[in-house]
């Protein structure tokens, strides 16, 4: 089997690669050049713009290059009679789908754990080489409720605010305003530099105790409260990336402050289930595949398969896009048309078992 594990596997991952390198090597020279007047007079910015363009490009390109390399492998073996000449070796339909479905798994897998990394803002850093001219990522004006505070932040950049104004509420009653013109993080709590906090009594008579303004040159704040997820925050209006585990982190924050995890549920499920119907769609897919090219015209059945690998990856893309707008639910958008095709590749698969 090792022998077949060899030479099947080879069949396919050419036409994986071949395929994969050329449709990005395409999707990277088109965004290139309708966006060249865009791009900052720096060989490094253009570079950097080309390296996070390639990086963006796998999210779109991995799950058609699995399953339509498979359709190229398969049509070449017919056209030469190595498919039919498999069988009559005495290998099964499911063996020989096996080794090409593993291998779409693990470039499946390789690409979630790439997405615990960096790797996932790569979008949002080649949409700043654009807007900004910049590969940082910074935030602008927010206004968010935290436990019993409201807290506006003017900018916020990796591990500072600026200009930031923390309101202590009872009920509807302010208690005390704390104004810093930075903040840094230190691990656990923010600390307020140059801050002044203004303190309201809970009942104001004339003549009785006032405000208490004090001035202070540095204080803590904002316990526990991560700036990644203060920059996902400040970022909400332009579309953020996430990666993995700020999406979990996030996620986490959000549920005790009681705001929707729409969004962050959509990335969290991009991210992760998503790229694993390309490996599901290719089992359901084979099992049509003719054992020989004499009563079929292949190159007629070629287009059809390519059509309809296409639709069913439009039609995730547009469920995914209207699940991020919060028209769908996230489970309905994303999660739910992946395990129906999780389901009929199992189904397909152990039917033929």
């Amino acid at each position: 089997m090792s022998i077949f594990f060899r030479y099947i596997s080879s069949l396919y991952l050419k036409s994986f690669f071949i395929l994969f390198f050329s449709l990005t090597f395409f999707f990277v020279a088109i965004d290139f050049l309708l966006n060249f007047n865009k791009l900052p007079k720096s060989a490094n910015l253009e570079l950097l713009y080309i390296f996070f363009l390639t990086c963006s490009a796998v999210s779109y390109i991995l799950p058609l290059a699995i399953v339509l390399a498979l359709v190229l492998c398969i049509f070449n073996m017919i056209r030469s009679n190595e498919f039919v000449s498999l069988y009559a070796l005495g290998l099964s339909k499911n063996q020989v789908i096996f080794y090409p479905f593993i291998w779409a798994l693990f470039f499946c897998g390789v690409y979630v754990g790439l997405n615990f990394t960096s790797f996932a803002y790569a979008e949002e850093y080649k949409s700043n080489i654009i807007k900004k001219g910049v590969v940082d990522r910074e935030g602008g004006e927010i206004l968010i409720k935290y436990n019993d505070k409201f807290i506006y932040i003017e900018k916020t950049t990796a591990q500072s605010l600026y200009n930031v104004k923390i309101f202590d509420m009872d009920k509807l009653n302010i208690q005390k305003v704390t104004d810093a013109k930075i903040a840094n993080f230190n691990g656990k709590s923010w600390d307020l530099n140059e801050a002044k906090t203004t303190s309201i009594p809970q009942n104001l008579i004339v003549a009785k105790e006032g405000l208490k303004v004090q001035d202070f040159q540095n204080i803590k704040g904002l316990e526990d409260f991560s700036p990644k997820i203060l920059e996902r925050i400040s970022l909400v209006e332009n579309n953020p990336s996430y990666s993995i585990l700020d999406a979990l982190e996030s996620m986490a924050i959000f549920a005790k402050q009681n705001i929707s995890t729409n969004t962050l549920r959509s990335s969290l499920y991009s991210l992760i289930l998503t790229p694993f119907f390309a490996p599901f769609l290719m089992l359901i897919i084979y099992y049509y595949f003719p054992i020989t090219a004499r009563f079929f015209n292949l190159a007629l059945l070629a287009f059809v398969f390519f059509v309809c690998i296409l639709l069913v990856w439009g039609l995730l893309f547009l469920l995914t896009r209207l699940s991020e707008n919060e028209i769908l639910t996230p489970e309905l958008g994303i999660m739910l048309p992946v395990i129906c095709l999780m389901c009929i590749g199992s189904f397909y698969y152990f039917k033929h078992k």
